[in-house]
């Protein structure tokens, strides 16, 4: 018999630091847009205002609520990013384009329109946008999503962990439950392998034993020993970022800090 688990993998968004890429590129743009504006009325010898050509520029800001929204949208309706649904990411790209501009508008047309006098018209405004802009978000809203989903999609990965395990004692093969081990721990040049009631050496690595457990009960929390967590009676602390570890067994085995992203859910 085999113990089926269910593993969801988790799409990753690159960063530059501990921000999002593309919060960065719109970041990026926005700037240089504002240092386009200072550069062209410096040129043309006109009067550059920054609280102006910032709030024009908020244009590109909006990218990045209207982009998060977009690619949630998109992995509901096509999540697959299937051919036959592609027509679906392009209406949503068209109606996210004039969302954008309409938002847009509605925003600068706001703001501008307490500051300076005569008041700017709405629709001068907003035609300003659709002819000079509309094809930048479409392009935007209707690839950006189709590459974002193709190279972060989220995968159902099913992995079977059998619910007994082989060790190799000598010239024969024992077959253990999976569930009686408590500790896996090196014994050089052997593997200790520590049930309820027994202690058993195998010529398989640690690294074997990881890769045929199931990950969520059997922690590699040092480099050498894995822990059925099953089997945790007790942590206590170091003191230094280290915990030792009781098991039921009565055995203590530290728990490294070089390996605290398997075991820190423990101290939860």
């Amino acid at each position: 018999m085999e113990q089926t688990v269910y593993i969801r993998e988790k799409f990753k968004i690159p960063k530059v630091g501990k921000i999002p890429l593309y919060f960065f590129l719109v970041g990026v743009v926005f700037l240089s847009a504002v240092l386009q504006d200072y550069i062209y009325s410096y040129i043309k010898q006109t009067g550059f205002y920054i609280s102006e050509s910032m709030l024009y520029n908020t244009f590109w800001l909006l990218f990045i609520p209207f982009s998060v929204s977009i690619n949630r949208l998109i992995r509901k309706i096509n999540p697959k990013n299937k051919v036959g649904k592609l027509p679906l990411n392009l209406v949503a790209g068209i109606a996210f384009s004039f969302i954008h501009i309409l938002f847009f508008t509605a925003l600068f047309f706001s703001v501008i329109n307490l500051v300076f006098t005569p008041p700017h018209r709405f629709s001068a405004i907003f035609n300003t946008a659709l002819s000079n802009q509309f094809y930048i978000v479409l392009l935007w809203y209707t690839i950006f999503p189709a590459i974002f989903i193709s190279k972060h999609k989220q995968t159902n990965i099913f992995h079977h962990y059998s619910e007994k395990t082989k060790l190799k004692i000598g010239r024969k093969i024992m077959t253990i439950p999976t569930a009686t081990i408590q500790l896996i721990m090196t014994d050089k040049p052997y593997v200790k392998v520590c049930t309820n009631n027994q202690k058993f050496l195998d010529n398989k690595s640690l690294k074997e034993f990881e890769s045929e457990l199931d990950p969520a009960i059997f922690l590699r929390v040092h480099r050498s020993a894995i822990i059925n967590v099953t089997y945790l009676k007790e942590l206590k602390s170091r003191n230094n970022g280290d915990y030792d570890a009781k098991l039921e067994n009565g055995q203590i085995i530290r728990l490294s800090r070089h390996y605290r992203n398997n075991w820190h859910q423990l101290l939860q």
